[in-house]
């Protein structure tokens, strides 16, 4: 494990000393981030690629020296752990720029979640000792004391994005994951053939149902921020991405706004 870790690291040094500027973010952003980010090269000329993985492998790589100067986290515990180890002199922000909402899939054969909870084979959930939708999925299941009955239904994946291709490749048939996996008609319509049949595929195969939100802590998305003479264009980005002018983008994408 240690050597993929420093596989990855290398990769992401690497990758630093081309044009486009790194991001990280969190695996449910996967398919939104991309065309926010292709909207603001648009306006602007500035090439940002994002590098996704679940946050809290991700908080782990940016503690171990990883150059990203922003972090989107779809959990604030993970940006504010960062921004305690920052000096003074780092001048080091972080703040919240919307709550997540957790969905959860099921095959079409079922009527109803809990029907599919109880008769499915498996279920996929992200893991919930480093992704913030399975610890919510964790919860939600805690809650309803299904959590032990289910365990040897439970099939963990690294992250929400690998539990979407778990649902759309058949190895579940019911999966909790992060609403903007599965973002509105019209911003589905942007992304790529290949991620517009996936979701196709997933809406033809099954249904799904938004977990209310009492039903689980709350998904704070956060980001982080700490500059870096090297990466001039981020605060830019970050200033752009949380303007009023993009809120109905993230609402779109599945998030509930926050004041700032």
């Amino acid at each position: 494990m240690r050597g993929l870790k420093q596989v990855f690291a290398a990769l992401i040094f690497s990758c630093s000393t081309n044009a486009a500027q790194l991001i990280a973010a969190a695996s449910d952003l996967r398919l939104v981030l991309p065309l926010l980010l292709q909207q603001y090269q648009a306006e602007t000329g500035v090439n940002i690629e994002p590098v996704f993985a679940s946050s809290g492998k991700l908080s782990q790589q940016i503690q171990h020296g990883a150059p990203f100067s922003l972090f989107l986290a779809a959990d604030s515990l993970y940006t504010n752990n960062l921004l305690q180890q920052c000096s003074l002199m780092q001048h080091c922000q972080t703040g919240i720029y919307g709550q997540g909402q957790l969905v959860i899939w099921y095959h079409h054969r079922f009527e109803t979640a809990e029907q599919a909870l109880a008769q499915s084979q498996h279920i996929a959930i992200a893991d919930p000792n480093h992704a913030p939708y399975g610890k919510a999925a964790l919860a939600y299941l805690q809650q309803h004391a299904l959590w032990s009955q289910l365990q040897p239904k439970i099939r963990r994946s690294d992250n929400a994005a690998l539990v979407l291709h778990m649902l759309s490749t058949g190895q579940a048939e019911v999966g909790f994951i992060g609403h903007a996996l599965l973002p509105e008609t019209r911003l589905q319509q942007l992304l790529p053939q290949a991620q517009q049949q996936q979701l196709q595929l997933l809406q033809k195969l099954g249904r799904t149902d938004v977990v209310a939100r009492h039903l689980y802590p709350a998904i704070r998305h956060s980001w982080f921020y700490r500059p870096d003479a090297n990466q001039p264009e981020i605060k830019t980005f970050l200033d752009w991405m949380l303007a009023a002018k993009q809120q109905q983008f993230w609402s779109a994408a599945g998030f509930k706004m926050v004041q700032h």
